[in-house]
């Protein structure tokens, strides 16, 4: 019959039922823009700790006498002594004095050493922004970390936030550096400088300096920053001035050279390149989250 369907031939489609069945074509999807990552819950909790902190009219007037004067003590009185030698010597200079012997290569020698130590302080002092200056997170990452090498604990002890305050911390190691031990609660600037002096300044039978080679931001989310430093350190033995010194009241001119030998062949050296996070608070500032120096990162 010309009405019977053959079961081996597959239905004929209705004209609208072709196009039905055809398969959409998919839309490309389009890639949206990454949310920021959320700050984790310890750095929220330092953040509200942070701004509790300033809140407290007490805890932020303790913060204002322990950061000091911006000249310390020292760097005024070197200043002053190495204003008077220069002046001096100019003045002995005019009226004829000799430029020879004994006594005038060590008036050169000492005026020279406060000459050059004052306005060495002083340039340091200077370079501390005050903590009442609202700056970026990179200047205050530097400001603090000079602030703890040259012994200016309350002022460095008042860039840590309360969470920082509240750790407890222990030596770094740094390789052949010199480095005293100990463990150290940053909860009072004392704690700050007896960290400190493991292997920033001085301290544990040896003289050090710290610089600042390089502070950059390398991101900067809301109230959260995360800065990229380089420093360098250097130290040597104390039992190398001691000898230098009596080198000068010895042997007299010549002992002078002794220190620039002692301290070339004695000196160690360590670069460190480490990434330190900071918080803003809700007056602008911007404190160290936590207090490990190198938040664990020394070896890199």
């Amino acid at each position: 019959m010309s009405d019977e369907v053959n079961p081996s031939t597959p239905p004929e489609a209705k004209p609208g039922e072709a196009r039905a069945k055809k398969k959409k074509k998919k839309e490309p999807a389009t890639a949206s823009a990454p949310a920021p990552a959320p700050a984790s819950a310890s750095i929220a909790e330092a953040l509200a700790r942070l701004n509790e902190h300033i809140d407290d009219a007490s805890k932020v007037e303790r913060d204002r006498k322990e950061v000091g004067i911006r000249l310390r003590i020292a760097t005024m009185v070197l200043v002053f002594f190495g204003g008077t030698s220069v002046l001096g010597m100019l003045a002995g200079i005019l009226r004829g004095a000799p430029m020879r012997g004994e006594g005038f290569v060590l008036s050169l020698a000492f005026t020279a050493i406060f000459a050059v130590l004052g306005a060495a302080l002083l340039a340091v002092d200077l370079s501390i922004a005050p903590r009442s200056r609202v700056v970026g997170p990179d200047v205050m990452l530097k400001s603090f970390i000079r602030a703890m090498a040259v012994g200016r604990e309350g002022y460095a002890w008042t860039c840590l936030s309360p969470t920082a305050r509240g750790q407890t911390v222990r030596q770094p190691f740094l390789g052949d550096f010199p480095v005293g031990p100990g463990d150290f609660s940053l909860a009072t600037p004392t704690g700050v400088k007896d960290y400190a002096s493991t292997f920033l300044r001085i301290g544990h039978g040896h003289i050090r300096s710290t610089k600042v080679k390089r502070a950059s931001i390398v991101r900067e989310d809301g109230d959260v920053a995360v800065v990229e430093v380089h420093v360098a350190l250097q130290a040597w033995s104390q039992w190398a001035n001691v000898i230098a010194a009596l080198g000068v009241v010895v042997i007299r001119p010549w002992g002078a050279l002794l220190f620039p030998v002692l301290y070339l062949a004695l000196q160690k050296r360590h670069e460190s390149t480490f990434r330190k996070t900071l918080l803003r608070g809700k007056n602008g500032l911007w404190y160290v989250y936590t207090g490990d120096f190198f938040e664990n990162q020394a070896s890199k």
